[in-house]
């Protein structure tokens, strides 16, 4: 038995990682039973019987967590909300690793209680930035979970000050959602290496540099997006691949928590930036309907007394996916 004894242990130090050196020796007390039975376990069958009990051990000990989550579809900009309590410290490993496990999700976001008055709950995304996506589809969840019949669900969101409205309205081809975007702060100019200055639209949490698709190959943005996040101070980063004849974008997001970097098929922020952008050239409102790889997104920017007064975005949303899992 000696051998096997070894080889649980490495088995046992590869499951735990940089926690194993705490755990394993309980996992023995727990199961020492096993190594005195003669003859009756292989290798094979003490290595089954404890990863069992260490998986058992660990979800007692709070190592593994057991989440609900829904998946939506907002525009193509596949979003993946956990319904159960994950704490702030967590969040960004937590996502990483759901992230990881489904390719196709582009970002995470935890509902978790909400503290304003009138939110129905709060929408937390996974580095701490607003998302309207995220946002349509935190309020399609309420709307779902409680049966709510009115068309604006008030949720309280992060990265955006105060109550946040998203009206839902159904049509005949599906659940459409209106989000109130945040303000930006500031619309200014972002150096970008080997292109020099674009357009910056500095949300609080996100910035959004606007760059002409024909500027920029999709590799070079990638390797500028880390630098450009750090050099900019902000929480997340997205560089907009504009076509402005086309009326169209692609947009890679970066978000800093969660050292990830995705190109969506839709971005909500996004849009708003480069609606907020269009009207701070033109000074004046202007409506665009901006193609992105997933769909359309509409937004309105309203321009009164030299500023953005007003923004909007609307885009379709859809339910893909309940379940739950150990993360």
């Amino acid at each position: 038995m000696p051998q096997a004894r070894r080889v649980v242990a490495q088995h046992v130090q590869n499951s735990c990682e940089s926690r194993s050196a705490a755990i394993i020796p309980l996992i023995f007390t727990k199961c020492k039973s096993i190594f005195t039975v003669k003859g009756l376990l292989y290798r094979g069958h003490v290595i089954y019987c404890v990863s069992y009990i260490l998986r058992d051990f660990l979800k007692l000990e709070g190592y593994i967590m057991k989440l609900d989550y829904t998946i939506w579809d907002p525009t193509k900009n596949i979003t993946l909300l956990v319904s159960s309590p994950v704490p702030r410290a967590e969040q960004a490993d937590v996502a990483a690793k759901l992230m990881a496990e489904r390719p196709r999700v582009e970002q995470v976001g935890f509902l978790e209680d909400a503290s304003l008055p009138g939110a129905v709950l709060r929408l937390q995304m996974m580095g701490g930035e607003f998302c309207g996506n995220a946002s349509m589809s935190a309020a399609a969840y309420a709307a779902r979970r409680d049966g709510l019949d009115s068309p604006d669900i008030p949720l309280e969101v992060s990265g955006y000050g105060g109550l946040l409205r998203c009206r839902l309205d159904r049509r005949d081809d599906g659940l459409w959602g209106t989000v109130n975007m945040p303000l930006p702060e500031r619309i200014a100019a972002a150096e970008l290496p080997g292109i020099g200055d674009v357009p910056a639209v500095v949300f609080n949490g996100i910035t959004h540099c606007i760059v002409p698709a024909d500027a920029i190959t999709r590799e070079a943005a990638e390797a500028a997006v880390r630098p450009l996040c750090a050099a900019l101070t902000a929480d997340a980063c997205g560089i907009l691949l504009y076509d402005e004849s086309a009326s169209a974008f692609t947009p890679l997001v970066y978000v800093r928590s969660t050292d990830t970097a995705v190109w969506e098929s839709g971005c909500g922020s996004g849009s708003a930036a480069v609606g907020a952008y269009l009207a701070s050239r033109a000074n004046a409102s202007k409506t665009a309907n901006l193609r992105q790889p997933g769909g359309t997104i509409t937004v309105s920017a309203e321009w009164k007394n030299s500023r953005v007064f007003a923004l909007t975005i609307t885009g379709h949303v859809a339910l893909l996916e309940q379940g739950n899992c150990e993360v």
